[in-house]
């Protein structure tokens, strides 16, 4: 699967560029424009995601840090199976909030890589990787 980059200018490669450059800008926004600037380079580069069926129990291998959401629907999508999630399948996206958690604001969802439409695309790609 793909998961697009953010939309907001903050998150574009001039701006990015502009902050990873700024001497005087706080080391932390300096790392952030750097995972960002990385994101938005192999932002056409799929990303896998891996189960491991073992009949009653499955694993579940995500990208990020997803949200316990994530955790949640693949418990939804195979509800007499034991499912454990794993995340960091893949590190770069960072953060993987819901839709919902980035109209609730926090942490996370501010530094997030993923456009906030990374949620269902993860979605499709559970069902399909989970399929008994």
């Amino acid at each position: 699967m793909k998961l697009p980059p953010r939309r907001e200018a903050s998150f574009g490669e001039a701006e990015s560029q502009k902050t990873l450059q700024d001497a005087k800008a706080a080391k932390t926004k300096r790392g952030n424009a750097a995972f960002q600037l990385a994101w938005l380079n192999r932002r056409d580069r799929p990303i896998d995601i891996a189960c491991l069926d073992l009949g009653p129990a499955l694993v579940l291998l995500l990208p990020g840090e997803p949200f316990v959401e994530y955790q949640l629907k693949a418990q939804q999508l195979r509800p007499n199976a034991f499912v454990y999630v794993a995340g960091y399948g893949d590190g770069g996206p960072g953060y993987v909030p819901t839709q919902r958690a980035f109209l609730q604001g926090g942490y996370e969802p501010t530094v997030a890589l993923a456009d906030p439409s990374a949620e269902q695309i993860i979605h499709e790609a559970m069902k399909a990787v989970m399929k008994k």
